[in-house]
């Protein structure tokens, strides 16, 4: 009988830590990690636009629809709910994974480096100094880098639904 009590114990404790949702909710169908590579919704990314293309439209006031690339340089190490992508003038571009419920999801934490094409929209934000001091956490600032936050930052984000790594 003790054997059988710890074996379901076991086995609950696994069901239960290998649930890879951030609301504890059950992922929908589209929303399932596809392959090793592949999170939140499914997408056809033949057809991609470089980060740079994109950031330059946002600025310029239009947003963007569709499919993204770029080369990945920093990566939430809580949970891969975002990633910077580099931009050719050593700025970066946000990504931030949301599926289409607005939920968060996260890529490998190990991706710094890779190539990744994003599905969804890009466009100007407005991000707080509480924001941004969240992402610097993530990101395991120092306490000196959080205090030389002092003010908000316009910037160009994209917000991805679907993100493959390549």
């Amino acid at each position: 009988m003790k054997k059988l009590v710890l074996i379901l114990s076991a086995a609950s404790f696994f069901a239960i830590s290998c649930n890879n949702t951030p609301t504890g909710k059950a992922p929908k169908e589209d929303s399932i990690k596809l392959v090793s590579n592949q999170f939140g919704i499914k997408f056809e990314n033949s057809a991609s636009t470089s980060v740079a293309e994109v950031a330059n439209q946002v600025k310029d006031g239009k947003e963007f629809n569709g499919v993204m690339e770029g080369k990945i340089v920093e990566v939430c190490q809580k949970a891969g709910c975002w990633a910077n992508l580099e931009l050719p003038d050593g700025k970066t571009m946000k990504v931030k994974f949301r599926d289409s419920n607005g939920d968060e999801y996260g890529i490998d934490i190990n991706s710094v480096g890779k190539t990744i094409a994003v599905h969804g929209i890009g466009y100007m934000d407005t991000v707080s100094i509480a924001m941004l001091k969240h992402y610097a956490e993530d990101a395991k600032a120092s306490k000196e880098e959080l205090e030389a936050i002092k003010e908000p930052k316009i910037t160009a984000v994209f917000k991805a639904d679907g993100a493959v790594l390549k």
